[in-house]
């Protein structure tokens, strides 16, 4: 699931399908898919963000020698 969160058209042909199905249009599957990968890939880059940010925080400077 997360080499396709980094794949955000790909993602969004998969999702088509079904979204094609459940709102019977093509076109209006193929644009909510859109959306809602580039949404899932930007969530994902912010929490991968965040989560090394708070790593840079938690350790201890590099030029300090115990």
């Amino acid at each position: 699931m997360k080499q396709l969160l980094n794949r955000p058209v790909l993602l969004a042909l998969i999702l088509s399908v079904p979204l094609w199905i459940v709102f019977g249009n093509y076109v209006v599957a193929i644009m909510a898919a859109l959306f809602i990968s580039f949404l899932l890939s930007m969530y994902n880059a912010l929490r991968v963000l965040q989560r090394e940010r708070a790593e840079e925080r938690d350790e201890p400077p590099s030029g300090e020698s115990q």
